[in-house]
């Protein structure tokens, strides 16, 4: 019940730091989807637990989301705030249940992205405990060096990239009608059963789709997708179009589409998504015609 209480108590104390609209720090260098946001700089040492240990990653790249931290507070902790200096805000979490090896000191531990527009450089990640009264304990600060973000590539590569949080999908159809888009994510299919057994070591070449960025509103921040093909794709028309799933509360988007053969661009396009462009059925080949080019 006294634990209960505490963590009521933190979470009110935590709710004065910030408005009653929820923010959901979209525009935060630091992205951790099961964390409370808060706008502003992390409030300083207030006679506050201490943060035991933290387990923090050296290295991470902009546009991922698949990194984890995690640690053992004080005793007297009932949530941490983390978040990076200099960040536009800072974010909180409850502490969990201690671990078998220090029963009494209670633990974090949280999965965290890069956003993909952040500049390449050293951080330094701020973690401080918090108690039931909502008094920050000293900072651990650890180091962390994003690298730059990934760039695909290959031999022919189609890129959608858009400015804002929505959820955007691209659709490439191939000269043979096959289109590659989110519910078809490769270019390769297998035979039909009648065609005898297939054999699973057989090449699997072609282009492939390799994510579905902002799915149904779900923000990963990355706001890119390409359809990669390792291997010479194969000669034809390409048609390359942009469906408007989600504007997921934004008004517009402005997007941009390349085509890159050989490391050589041979097109490229621009446009805005707005309200219009939710009319169609976001299903195989469907949204606005981008860009059409020939590949010999």
């Amino acid at each position: 019940m006294r634990r209960a209480l505490a963590l009521a108590a933190l979470a009110i104390s935590f709710a004065a730091c910030v408005e009653a609209k929820v923010d959901p720090g979209v525009d935060a260098t630091l992205q951790i989807r099961s964390a409370q946001f808060h706008r502003g700089v992390m409030p300083e040492e207030s006679g506050g637990p201490d943060v035991l240990n933290a387990t923090v990653p050296s290295i991470v790249a902009a546009g991922r989301h698949d990194y984890g931290v995690g640690g053992e507070l004080d005793r007297a902790a009932t949530g941490v705030a983390v978040g990076f200096a200099g960040d536009v805000g800072w974010w909180s979490l409850p502490a969990q249940t201690p671990s078998s090896s220090a029963p009494l000191a209670p633990t974090f531990a949280f999965a965290f992205g890069i956003t993909a527009a952040t500049t390449p450089g050293k951080r330094d990640l701020v973690v401080r405990a918090v108690d039931g009264e909502g008094r920050f304990g000293p900072a651990q600060v650890r180091a962390m060096e994003i690298a730059p973000r990934a760039v695909a590539t290959g031999r022919f590569v189609v890129s959608l990239t858009w400015d804002s949080q929505v959820d955007l999908d691209l659709n490439v159809t191939l000269p043979n009608g096959v289109v590659i888009f989110k519910r078809n994510p490769a270019e390769f299919i297998l035979p039909p059963p009648s065609a005898g057994v297939f054999d699973p070591l057989l090449p699997r070449d072609g282009g492939v789709l390799d994510r579905d960025s902002n799915a149904r509103c779900v923000l990963d921040g990355v706001r890119t997708e390409n359809v990669v093909w390792k291997e010479p794709p194969p000669p034809g028309r390409y048609a390359v179009r942009v469906d408007t799933f989600s504007l997921c509360g934004a008004d517009r988007a402005s997007w941009h589409v390349t085509a890159v053969l050989d490391g050589v661009t041979i097109g490229g396009a621009s446009g805005i998504a707005t309200e219009n462009d939710l009319r169609f059925e976001h299903n195989r080949g469907a949204g606005v015609l981008a860009l059409e080019v020939d590949v010999p």
